[in-house]
């Protein structure tokens, strides 16, 4: 386990392993490196595989300033592409639900110089996303009022969250509804349960509202490098008419529906999962 400094001085825990052509593992909304199951353990033979927890999110600390937007998570991931990719290199980056949210967000901002390729996995690159909210038309206060009224409510699900937690058949139903297939596997359910329900309130809440602000398809012309979109068949998270907004806005981009599956493919597909990510390896790298 290693550390990287962000540009606010909020430390991010790593985690690495393998060796070979880089890949970066972006987390989920209040999921922590753990989310993304057996997938690591797959690629690390022939690739070196880096994951790390969000701000606010696993072993990762707490933004100093609390901040949570998206541009801060880009920033975020920007730091560790500059530690774990050298000069004149790049990786392919995964993202899981809100990690392809943050991923669009480096591209638009920051460009995509250590970015060979992207592959978004159950994620349809804005995270969890209310499209147009706050709406745009509103004035600045009015925009600030909707906001804080926002963050508020989402403070008590966090809250709630937290105190559902122990009670695991409630806790293990309300997940399935939001993250998985039916049938899904028991372990897979219980890992987002532990995560998701036992986040930090304040990074959870913040996070959600900055997710649930920026409709990340608006900007998904950013990502002009090879991206692959892993889509499962009845993800409760990203329908699909949301791919299929996404899709057209791609400049190289390839669908792979999954069949049967839900938003957590990590979790429950985790040889497809990581078949398709090393296949995308490879064809970036191919040029």
């Amino acid at each position: 386990m290693s550390y990287v400094v962000s540009f606010d001085a909020t430390v991010l825990t790593l985690r690495t392993q393998g060796a070979g052509p880089v890949v970066v593992l972006v987390n989920g909304l209040g999921m922590t490196t753990d989310s993304w199951g057996r997938v690591p353990e797959l690629l690390a033979d022939r690739h070196r595989v880096v994951r790390y927890d969000l701000r606010g999110h696993g072993r990762s600390g707490n933004a100093p300033a609390d901040d949570y937007s998206l541009e801060a998570h880009a920033q975020d991931l920007a730091a560790v592409l500059a530690e774990v990719v050298p000069d004149g290199q790049q990786a392919v980056v995964v993202g899981n639900s809100l990690g392809g949210g943050i991923i669009v967000v480096h591209a638009r901002d920051l460009g995509l110089d250590r970015i060979g390729g992207v592959v978004f996995a159950g994620s349809g690159g804005s995270g969890v996303t209310f499209a147009g909210f706050p709406a745009d038309g509103l004035p600045p206060m009015a925009r600030r009022i909707v906001r804080r009224s926002w963050l508020k409510a989402l403070r008590l699900v966090a809250v709630v969250a937290n105190r559902v937690r122990p009670f695991e058949p409630l806790a293990d139903r309300l997940v399935r509804k939001f993250a998985f297939e039916p049938g899904a596997p028991e372990a897979a359910v219980a890992q987002v349960r532990e995560d998701f329900m036992g986040s930090r309130r304040v990074p959870l809440a913040r996070t959600t509202l900055a997710s649930v602000s920026t409709n990340g398809v608006r900007y998904a012309s950013a990502l002009t490098v090879p991206t692959l979109v892993l889509h499962g068949e009845h993800d409760p998270e990203v329908p699909q008419q949301e791919i299929d907004e996404l899709m057209p806005e791609l400049a190289d981009g390839e669908l792979v529906q999954l069949p049967g599956a839900g938003h957590m493919v990590a979790l429950t597909r985790a040889e497809e999962t990581a078949e398709q990510i090393a296949r995308w390896v490879r064809r970036v790298r191919a040029g």
